[in-house]
């Protein structure tokens, strides 16, 4: 159970849902569930039921919940809502697949930033769904039943527009195209790829027939923890999703479950409590810079937070299998090579066989977990006064992401892991990051002239402002804004 609950502990869960009436419709309505009370006092606000057979928008005045990693938040019901105006894309092929589509219209109340962030030709895209916005007397319905406040779309003028135009004029020149540019991997990148993917297989064949010995796992959890690196790097890129299977399900963790919530929370809604990040190491590291801590979080844990992190792939493991056991995960393949891995490990070496596993998952853990949780919680990436004041959704990333060795080339920053350019990565997700460190120079420059503050820290200096950030609060008892730019 506790392994179950490190790096998915997500809160209490939601009380007992009250009763409500529910719109007539042909088809099944999830049932509805009151939201948390929240920081940024959007609790209990109301939205539509979604039916498989939509009844009227002035009929849809049943408020519904979903919840997420433990993050409840209501949903939009049958229409997406982006910039404050309301589409219906039922009809529309999208070219990142139906999936994203859906997911980004049922994660929380609103689509904006997933529509935002994922278009980096923005004047193109927001043409496109003009034609899918919904008469203005079915808009108007629809504002009565979702109150919540609407995030803006970025302004010509503000910082996010303005970099992302860069980008892509950048990117176009580069390609020599006036068309549609390729964010996807270089090829250096994708052989490096299936490099890492052999050496991380030839590792599991060492350390299980060859030279079983503790260097042998510790060299396999270094060839996973950058095979993980990779997966990330895929999840964000519809073109290469199967290959996320091959490089995260393989070392523990779930890509489809990264799919729905490390894009469509964690990217949206950056150390804010929408975040499904936000509380992941909760209650043994606090991340949440606006709560006090006990004596145990406040002296024992950050102190030795790699002991605490050595669980990572197990919790996460553990808690994406409750979540399949109950329903909320979808069955794939890929739930497999985990638990085969170890059987094979017990099979082969017996005991000391699941010794080596544990060593090896350890390292990763440890590896991967330490840059992740440094990219969030810096010094910068805490002040939560600087993220409320930020003018747009761009700005706030800005703010709560952390980079270093912003000038290592893409090969030398496998030793990072590819973190190290995180700034970017939250900018344009759907970027790989074999292009990182180019528009790296574009964001410092259009920062500079938006007058948005950015820095780039020292390793180090960030590792030990995480640490002190797990034992003081940096922003204490403030509320925390999720939407910028509204």
């Amino acid at each position: 159970k506790k392994l179950q609950h490190l790096f998915a502990w997500r809160g209490p869960p939601p009380p007992p849902p009250p009763t409500y009436p529910m719109a007539p419709c042909e088809g099944p309505v999830q049932a509805a569930v009151p939201q948390h009370e929240s920081r940024n006092g959007s609790s209990n606000q109301t939205a539509s039921a979604p039916c498989s057979a939509p009844p009227p928008p002035s009929d849809s005045k049943a408020p519904t919940y979903m919840s997420s990693s433990g993050v409840s938040f209501p949903t939009q019901g049958q229409y997406w809502r982006i910039g404050g105006a309301w589409y219906d894309f039922s009809k529309f092929s999208h070219p990142g697949g139906s999936e994203i589509l859906y997911l980004s219209r049922d994660r929380f109340s609103d689509s904006t930033y997933a529509f935002e962030s994922h278009h980096l030709d923005y004047k193109r895209a927001r043409a496109i769904i003009r034609k899918y916005e919904l008469p203005e007397e079915v808009q108007a319905e629809l504002r009565k039943a979702h109150p919540i406040p609407a995030p803006k779309l970025a302004e010509e003028d503000s910082f996010y527009s303005d970099v992302r135009r860069r980008v892509l004029a950048y990117l176009r020149k580069e390609q020599n195209t006036k068309a549609k540019v390729d964010v996807g991997p270089t090829a250096t990148c994708l052989n490096t790829f299936y490099c890492s993917f052999v050496v991380w297989v030839l590792s599991v064949v060492n350390t299980l027939f060859v030279f079983p010995t503790v260097p042998s796992a510790v060299f396999q959890g270094l060839a996973a923890a950058v095979l993980g690196a990779f997966g990330h790097n895929w999840i964000h890129q519809p073109k290469y999703r199967n290959y996320a299977y091959l490089s995260l399900d393989t070392i523990g963790f779930s890509s489809d479950g990264w799919y729905r919530e490390h894009l469509l929370q964690h990217h949206m809604y950056t150390n804010t409590p929408l975040d499904n990040h936000f509380k992941g190491t909760d209650p043994f590291l606090v991340t949440d810079p606006t709560v006090p801590r006990n004596f145990f979080q406040r002296v024992v844990t950050p102190i030795f937070n790699p002991v605490v992190l050595i669980f990572g792939i197990w919790g996460n493991y553990s808690f994406h299998l409750t979540e399949l056991i109950r329903g909320n995960e979808k069955a794939s393949i890929g739930k497999l090579f985990f638990p085969l891995l170890v059987f094979a490990y017990y099979r082969t070496l017996g005991l000391r066989g699941l010794l080596l596993f544990f060593v090896n998952t350890s390292v990763t853990s440890v590896y991967y977990f330490t840059m992740a949780l440094m990219n969030h919680n810096s010094d910068n990436t805490l002040n939560v006064r600087k993220r409320n004041a930020a003018r747009d959704w761009g700005e706030a990333q800005i703010a709560s992401c952390a980079d270093w060795a912003v000038q290592r080339k893409f090969l030398p920053s496998i030793v990072y892991l590819w973190l190290n350019y995180h700034c970017v990565h939250h900018l344009f997700p759907l970027t790989d990051f074999s292009h990182h460190r180019a528009i790296q120079k574009i964001l410092m420059e259009t920062c500079v002239d938006h007058g948005v503050e950015y820095e780039a820290g020292n390793f180090f200096d960030i590792y030990i402002e995480m640490v002190r950030s797990f034992s003081s609060p940096r922003s204490l008892w403030l509320e925390i804004n999720a939407y910028n730019g509204s």
